[in-house]
């Protein structure tokens, strides 16, 4: 049952998503704002700071929000759509975002055309913290990279894992 709940996809304005997650978190949604760690260089120093994963997304529990009511938040754009739709991004797929950067693998937006990854192998993770998952391998410049793809989110990440834990499918 928990991997068949929905997460809508709120797209916010530029550098407005910490903002949004905070007002729907007090206003009771479950909120999921990915941050990664980032070093920003500064002119006099270097400064660790988090920044979202996805520039401008929000997710949000489908069972905890009121659609129509987002449209009344100021740092509300719109959703992310998919066929028209409000796009949908089940649990099991929250989860592998929440697992990869808990475990603190190196995670970078990739700004591969999703029509490019039906070219690469399919693949599935044999060990480690995304053991089970599968994916594809979009291109092999270094056997450590791999790209996975979620289809939902219509995009793709690319992941640092070693093709030790990886087999062919």
């Amino acid at each position: 049952m928990k991997n068949k709940e929905k997460w809508y996809v709120i797209y916010t304005k530029s550098r407005h998503e910490k903002r949004l997650a905070d007002k729907l978190t007090v206003m009771g949604s479950e909120v999921y704002l990915p941050l990664v760690k980032s070093v920003s260089t500064r002119k006099d120093r270097k400064q660790t700071i988090e920044k979202p994963l996805f520039n401008s997304y929000v997710f949000v529990k489908e069972s905890t929000i009121n659609i129509d009511s987002l449209k009344t938040y100021d740092s509300f754009v719109s959703y992310l759509l998919f066929n028209g739709r409000p796009a949908i991004v089940y649990q099991y797929e929250i989860d592998i975002i929440k697992s990869l950067v808990q475990h603190g693998y190196s995670v970078e937006l990739s700004e591969v055309d999703s029509k490019q990854l039906s070219e690469g192998r399919k693949v599935m993770v044999i060990s480690g913290p995304l053991k089970g998952t599968e994916g594809e391998v979009y291109q092999l410049i270094n056997p450590e990279f791999v790209y996975v793809h979620f289809e939902n989110l219509q995009g793709s990440m690319k992941i640092n894992i070693s093709y030790k834990q990886l087999k062919l499918i």
